[in-house]
């Protein structure tokens, strides 16, 4: 059994089964972020505590409510490091099983879709440590990894580059041209138990689905990551046409990822 820490927010309910969890979303209307999430990023005093690196290996058994075309929302398995949260970096570093529903159109590796359930690995500067920010931050969920003391300064300098269509593009070129993302788009039955397996090195990192190997990258990041399961309403754009932003959607039926 998995051994985490779990969150809920907007109505998003984690449940314990009898050997593991059942992370639930009800029908939404799309007027609040929503999320149901258990991860490890530490407890006690030290809530962001990110401790994993290679060599480390997830294994665990998921199935999703819906097929990935009903489901609304974001969710997935595997590691990341919650950007901007204490001790987790302002550069987004991630390995994991990811879901995007068509809402969104996250385009960070070339030649593959912005939607979908994929094996995904992104570094956005891989050639760097871990940027700090210090200050604390408040518990929110995988799509809003915003901290509760970060410099006026900086928080007006990114609203008023965000208002340039133009600026806004030229940086999501940099960004895909610096980064390391790749990105390999799954075909599976989501509503069948399946068994996941991640095996993060240090200089590459292996997905399996029922012990198939079914991707491999090299040069993943060298952490530290935190494990996070979770579903959730948000969806967002990050395009080569210079379109960037996050909003929260609409669900209009309950759903759910069941992990063991």
């Amino acid at each position: 059994m998995l051994h985490a820490i779990s969150y809920e927010t907007g109505g998003g309910i984690v449940e314990r089964t009898g050997e593991g969890w059942r992370l639930r979303l009800p029908s939404l209307n799309g007027a609040a972020y929503a999320n149901a999430q258990i991860d490890d990023y530490g407890s006690g005093s030290s809530r962001f505590a990110f401790a994993r690196r290679p060599p480390e290996t997830l294994r665990l058994r998921a199935r999703f409510s819906h097929c990935f075309e009903e489901l609304h929302g974001t969710a997935g398995f595997g590691f990341w490091n919650h950007p901007l949260a204490p001790g987790g970096g302002l550069a987004p570093r991630s390995l994991w099983f990811f879901h995007g529903s068509r809402e969104s159109d996250l385009q960070f590796a070339r030649g593959v879709p912005g939607h979908g359930f994929k094996a995904a690995l992104f570094d956005a500067l891989p050639l760097l440590p871990a940027w700090r920010l210090p200050g604390t931050a408040q518990r929110s969920g995988i799509g809003a990894s915003t901290p509760a003391a970060a410099p006026g300064a900086i928080e007006r300098a990114a609203v008023w580059l965000l208002r340039r269509r133009t600026l806004v593009a030229l940086g999501v070129r940099t960004v895909q041209r610096i980064a390391h993302a790749r990105e390999q788009m799954l075909d599976i039955d989501a509503t069948q138990w399946h068994e996941y397996e991640l095996d993060w090195r240090a200089d590459r990192a292996v997905w399996r689905i029922d012990g198939r190997e079914v991707f491999r990258a090299p040069h993943p990041p060298r952490g530290p990551l935190g494990f996070v399961a979770w579903i959730d309403n948000y969806r967002a754009h990050f395009t080569r046409d210079g379109r960037f932003g996050f909003d929260v959607g609409a669900a209009p039926h309950e759903q759910w990822l069941e992990i063991v």
